[in-house]
């Protein structure tokens, strides 16, 4: 009986040991995980995507995109924008500081100035956190990827359409957004250059709304007020674009709108024919790909430095169209 015993109680502390054992090699791959951010496809990592603002539905389709490239790399999204909206340069630039103390996995950002956001994002390169830029150009360097509508080409067709609409004849205003930030000042160059071709054509006004909707309207009114005969106005995002639209049918004005961007705003004013032409991005693609970009550096692939995720230039006549509808309504 003594012998057995004693085989018992050996049995049962090798079987303690093992089991020590065991718990202590789980213990051990968990915080190798957890220093390492996650696994190689993308576990636990942490993406911070900073943009002009989140009250659009511009940037909620961007955040769209975002979230679905993060669920199929397992990773999570922390989706800011600076509090003031769009024009909030210093809110902006706050966030981005903000991401550089939490050290996420990689930033996404939509600068609202090139310039002065710039500093900041390149505390985040100096970290050696993968910065994605989307939608307006930042003045840094060594970014990761660039992925934005090529808004100086897009802009320059909305300017050729517009050249077509009213016969290459008569006065033209524009009602921008930022003068600071780098989709604004491509979008004026653009449309700028395209106006140019056309001898009969001039551009007699330059006015920023802080892509604000109600303010691009005051100034719609205004425009048309100082020029009672002007031919058309162009509105450069998705706020201005709004605003003039409803600055001209306020008025009565006979003035054509052209413009940039869509929205559910825009959409009613595209079929009742008081837009007539705007470029239509995609914001879906812009968040989709800047987020599998950085996971795809974090896994280290291959990445493209610079993507042109293009446009459409939607008009009444062309809305129904399958390439039309699909930008329209990228969500469904």
């Amino acid at each position: 009986m003594k012998l057995r015993t004693k085989k018992l109680a050996l049995i049962l502390a090798l079987a303690m040991v093992s089991s020590v054992a065991v718990m202590g090699c789980g213990r051990g791959t968990s915080s190798n995980q957890a220093s390492n951010g996650g696994s190689s496809n993308g576990g636990n990592k942490k993406i911070t995507v900073v943009v002009k603002t989140v009250e659009s539905p511009y940037w909620q389709t961007v955040k769209k995109g975002a979230e679905e490239a993060a669920k199929k790399y397992g990773a999570s999204i922390d989706f800011v924008g600076a509090p003031g909206g769009e024009s909030d340069i210093n809110g902006q630039v706050t966030l981005v500081e903000n991401a550089v103390s939490q050290k996420p996995d990689g930033v996404v950002l939509a600068a609202s100035d090139s310039k002065a956001v710039a500093p900041a994002a390149q505390k985040l390169i100096d970290a050696k956190i993968p910065l994605a830029l989307i939608d307006s150009a930042c003045d840094v360097k060594d970014y990761l990827s660039y992925a934005t509508t090529d808004n100086e080409q897009a802009s320059y067709q909305v300017g050729k359409k517009l050249g077509e609409l009213t016969g290459g004849k008569g006065k033209v205003a524009i009602v921008s957004f930022s003068p600071g930030a780098g989709s604004a000042i491509a979008r004026e160059k653009g449309f700028k250059k395209a106006i140019s071709e056309f001898s009969g054509m001039e551009i007699v006004q330059t006015v920023y709304c802080d892509s604000d909707k109600a303010k691009a309207l005051t100034l719609t009114q205004d425009i048309i007020t100082a020029h009672p005969d002007i031919t058309a106005i162009y509105g450069a995002n998705e706020q201005s674009l709004v605003g003039v639209a409803r600055g001209v049918k306020e008025t009565n004005s006979k003035a054509i709108v052209v413009g940039f961007d869509s929205s559910d705003d825009v959409i009613p004013l595209v079929q009742d024919k008081t837009i007539k032409a705007t470029a239509v991005q995609k914001p879906y693609t812009m968040g989709y790909d800047a987020v599998e970009n950085i996971m795809k550096s974090l896994n280290g692939e291959k990445i493209e430095k610079n993507v042109d995720t293009g446009c459409v230039i939607v008009t009444p006549e062309n809305f129904n169209d399958d390439e039309s509808q699909k930008v329209l309504y990228p969500l469904k």
